[in-house]
């Protein structure tokens, strides 16, 4: 080494050996970055929705058909604030004091946040507060993706560039042809045509609803008409939604072939449905997808594991939040298989837009399906032509309307 380059290392290397022996609490922040979580805030929402949507067997929002969310807002102590959004769940939990694991936390310490209220699910904490595993599963996502929002805003970045960045734009499909009460093919068709109107070149309609009278005939009948009056270039996707045994998959799947399936989804009970796929796959020729009520990544990576589905369904929204939503894209890249996440356009379509193999991305355009869609959001993401763009706003790029947590919130913390 000569005496320019010692030079040189003295010099680049000295105030870096002083920053590392200095007290965490000396060294420099970023300003106006935070670094505590000061308080929570958390919303249950509820709109009762006009009409059964039935799937095979159970009618969204259930015996009281509504549509639900829990928006989860964290303040810290630059005045930054991050909102996220869950499916409904855990609401119980943040009445039980769930929130107490944020607060006072670094929010860029997500790994360590996400770790800490994964662990309470095997902690006596879980039976002292009255919680469980499950509700801690769905309470994790909305506080995860405010974590992320508050992170990409603090940088000045989009969460799909704060992730890495992939794209600014991610395909969509609309999912639509439910059974609906007293309305038969001619409304169905009128259904379809109207998403194809819009602008959509991929639909996903309802099959499996035995216990509702409808044979594989009678969906395959309902199908088929899909097929016949949106042509052959638009994508059709089918969800039996755990209608079937394995015998009525294999025979439903093959009748189904010839109307170009992108993908048959959920198709097996529920109580068996993650093994068994391997013999569908084996005799079918239609692609296979799953995972929407996986709730973590070891339960993705055994439906991964059995090689017979080809799209990867994990909700974010739903169960866990971005940190796992993303160990899970990983995993489904090494077996070469494709994201296409369960609901919620807002934070999925950040998700995909941050990985290579984010394939297409679920929404609605019936408001009578999903009223939360069209009244909750300021600022939402546009779609057109079947494909969502996404912009520089930083965080998640939308802000929550207020009239519409007013008037379907009710406080929860």
């Amino acid at each position: 080494m000569n005496r320019r380059q010692a030079l040189s290392v003295a010099l680049c290397s000295a105030p870096a050996a002083a920053l590392a022996n200095r007290p965490a609490a000396d060294r420099p922040r970023s300003q106006g970055k935070p670094s505590k979580i000061t308080s929570i805030e958390v919303l249950h929402l509820e709109k009762p929705l006009k009409e059964r949507f039935w799937m095979a067997n159970a009618p969204i929002g259930g015996v009281h058909p509504r549509a639900t969310r829990l928006i989860v807002t964290l303040h810290t102590d630059s005045g930054i604030s991050g909102q996220g959004e869950g499916s409904g769940g855990g609401a119980d939990l943040f009445r039980k004091g769930f929130g107490d694991l944020i607060l006072g936390e670094d929010p860029f310490m997500v790994g360590r946040i996400c770790e800490k209220m994964f662990a309470s699910t095997y902690s006596r904490e879980l039976v002292k507060r009255g919680w469980s595993e499950r509700g801690v599963i769905s309470a994790m996502a909305p506080v995860d993706a405010a974590l992320y929002d508050i992170m990409s805003k603090s940088t000045g970045l989009p969460l799909y560039k704060f992730l890495g960045g992939y794209r600014d734009s991610v395909p969509v499909y609309v999912t639509g042809g439910y059974y609906r009460e007293g309305k038969g093919i001619a409304e169905l068709v009128e259904e379809i045509r109207g998403y194809v109107d819009q602008g959509f070149n991929a639909i996903k309609l309802k099959v499996g609803g035995i216990t509702g009278g409808y044979s594989v005939d009678d969906d395959y009948a309902r199908a088929k008409v899909v097929r016949e009056a949106v042509g052959p270039k638009i994508k059709l996707m089918l969800d039996a939604n755990n209608g079937w045994d394995v015998e009525t998959t294999i025979r439903a799947s093959n009748k189904m072939y010839d109307l170009d399936i992108t993908w048959l989804e959920e198709p097996l009970h529920w109580y068996d449905d993650v093994e068994p796929l391997k013999q569908v796959k084996l005799n079918t020729r239609i692609p296979l997808a799953s995972g929407e009520h996986e709730i973590t990544r070891w339960g993705a990576r055994r439906l991964m594991e059995t090689g017979a589905i080809d799209f990867v369904q994990f909700d974010a929204n739903a169960h866990g939040g971005i940190t796992e939503w993303r160990k899970i894209a990983g995993m489904a890249a090494m077996c070469h298989m494709q994201m296409a996440p369960h609901h919620e356009p807002v934070l999925h379509g950040h998700l995909l837009a941050s990985i290579p193999n984010g394939y297409i991305l679920e929404s609605f355009a019936n408001p009578d399906r999903d009223p939360f869609w069209f009244e909750l959001y300021d600022g939402r993401p546009k779609i057109e032509k079947s494909v969502l763009y996404l912009d520089d706003t930083p965080g998640m790029g939308v802000e929550f309307n207020q009239k519409a947590l007013e008037r379907y919130g009710t406080k929860v913390t």
